[in-house]
């Protein structure tokens, strides 16, 4: 999709989100869900697509626009539970989340170019966290930016626990086979106040099926937003124990997010590296 094509659908979307506002303001009461129809051009073909308000308000927030504008982004990622660090290394992604790239701090990389996972160490090949750290973290970064992909279902907004007061939630799952884990779910959070991704609630149903997983809900809690050529993005995110009564609770696990910057690469960049072996599906 073209740059001007971008700004043109962003455009309607900042119209869309402004008069939300003025019906909300009029209307508080109503929690049914208003979609809008946002028309897209895709390989030449209009493609109408269902946008809410209140993923349209994130967007807004979070500069969806310039992100996509740009190539990649690149940033030194590190997550720990429990006190144990279980990755460090840098990402780079593609903003469209098409291709990642990722280097352990131990010098082994991860790839992911599009349809392959391939790792260049003996133990990440046979690690069935690998696939888990190549695409949850990413995910988790650009969030904010794949809320309206392909095979994502919305239910309708509500107002639920975080912290100390009520945010504007909904929840996001997802049609058949959408990635690794299609069964898992997301509880998103809004701010309030000025629409940026507060946090998620969700499940992990990856090595152990969804009915294990609703067990131990958890939360991301996005922290410490810096703003990089415009575009915001959280540097700290505290990890949590999560019921929909309370919101977050006790704090399980810490990510932190450091150099960030986008960057342009080579197709190449993304390509099987030497000597790297597949990264197989779970339970393959």
């Amino acid at each position: 999709m073209s740059i001007i094509i971008r700004k043109i659908i962003m455009k309607k979307i900042l119209l869309i989100c402004m008069a939300v506002m003025a019906i909300t303001s009029c209307k508080e009461t109503s929690r049914e869900i208003e979609v809008v129809e946002d028309e897209t051009i895709v390989n030449d073909k209009v493609d109408v697509t269902s946008i809410t308000p209140f993923t349209a308000a994130i967007e807004m927030a979070h500069k969806k626009d310039l992100f996509l504008e740009k190539d990649a982004i690149q940033y030194d990622f590190s997550v720990a539970f429990g006190g144990n660090t279980i990755f460090e290394g840098v990402v780079t992604q593609e903003t469209d989340g098409s291709m990642i790239h990722m280097t352990k701090e131990n010098g082994s990389v991860i790839v992911f170019d599009g349809n392959q996972v391939y790792a260049t160490d003996a133990e990440d090949l046979k690690n069935p966290m690998t696939r888990f750290h190549i695409f949850t973290w990413p995910y988790f970064f650009s969030m904010p930016y794949k809320l309206n992909d392909k095979g994502t279902i919305w239910e309708e907004e509500e107002m639920m626990t975080w912290g100390d007061a009520s945010f504007p939630t909904a929840r996001l799952s997802f049609e058949n086979g959408v990635g690794d884990t299609s069964e898992d779910w997301y509880e998103v959070y809004k701010n309030p106040d000025n629409n940026v991704l507060a946090g998620v609630a969700y499940i992990v149903s990856y090595g152990k099926g969804v009915e294990e997983a609703e067990k131990e809900p958890h939360a991301a809690k996005y922290n410490e937003l810096t703003t990089i050529d415009g575009v915001p993005f959280a540097t700290n995110w505290s990890f949590h124990n999560w019921t929909s009564q309370d919101g977050y609770t006790d704090q399980i696990g810490l990510a932190t997010i450091k150099n960030i910057k986008f960057v342009n690469k080579e197709k190449s960049f993304y390509a099987q590296p030497d000597g790297a072996g597949v990264v197989s599906m779970p339970g393959e």
